[in-house]
């Protein structure tokens, strides 16, 4: 009986590996899956949409027995990848896991190549959403949650500070200070500040734009200020981390 099975499995092997005799191919599929990753990593649900939708459709214009199997294939296992970055201690687990049963049943519902495109800002905008969890110290407060919103919905934007956070969540510059260090072990400045190189990081990867360029686009006062607090969290430069990015993928 296990030779048999084994069998089965390496003929169905060899049929798929049919499929996926073109290298430069499977190398496009890896360098967008990793920039998906990132861009949800950072909230970047626009570049994390026009991303997943090349992914699709050259997915769906690849041969396959079944037409979206290989579409559907990926979905299921990239909301997969992101439940099981969730640890198991993290308050928001029990959604997490709510949210991927919900992603894998309306995956299976798509049977059109317009439903899988149409579907795409729904799964990004879930899986972003799931990313926000994995952080270690997640609150249950539902005033630093709004808070941590506001920070990631702004991030580009060079009013965001303490004082405009606690306009938005309707608090004191002073309580939601303390609030906020006290439920997540970060003051609002650090959490901006980290959140803006976590951001850049994509930018890096993602486009040929000018560090300087980057720096300017998630507000930091210099050219010079970026690449030394950058430095400071990565224990690189921003064009170290860059070509060093780079090299792997040759």
């Amino acid at each position: 009986m296990e030779n048999r099975i084994r069998q089965q499995f390496l003929t169905h092997l060899s049929r798929e590996m049919r499929h996926f005799t073109d290298q430069s191919y499977i190398d496009n599929f890896y360098e967008l899956d990793e920039q998906i990753i990132r861009a949800l990593q950072s909230n970047q649900l626009r570049l994390a949409n026009t991303l997943l939708e090349t992914l699709t459709l050259d997915l769906l214009k690849h041969p396959m027995i079944d037409e979206y199997h290989g579409i559907r294939l990926y979905f299921r296992g990239l909301t997969y990848h992101v439940s099981r970055l969730v640890p198991a201690s993290n308050l928001n687990v029990q959604t997490s896991l709510s949210y991927t049963s919900a992603l894998l049943k309306l995956v299976d519902e798509l049977h059109t190549p317009l439903d899988f495109v149409y579907a795409i800002p729904v799964i990004t905008e879930s899986l972003a959403k799931m990313m926000s969890f994995i952080s270690p110290q997640v609150s249950s407060d539902h005033r630093v949650l709004s808070a941590i919103q506001l920070i990631e919905e702004h991030l580009t934007d060079s009013s965001l500070s303490l004082s405009s956070v606690a306009i938005g969540v309707g608090l004191s510059n002073n309580y939601l200070s303390s609030l906020f260090k006290q439920e997540t072990g970060e003051t609002i400045a650090e959490r901006i500040r980290r959140r803006r190189i976590e951001a850049s990081m994509n930018d890096l990867i993602a486009t040929s734009s000018p560090i300087c360029s980057i720096a300017k686009s998630y507000c930091f006062s210099s050219c010079t200020t970026f690449i030394s607090t950058f430095k400071a969290y990565k224990d690189m430069t921003p064009l170290q981390y860059r070509q060093s990015h780079h090299k792997k993928k040759r």
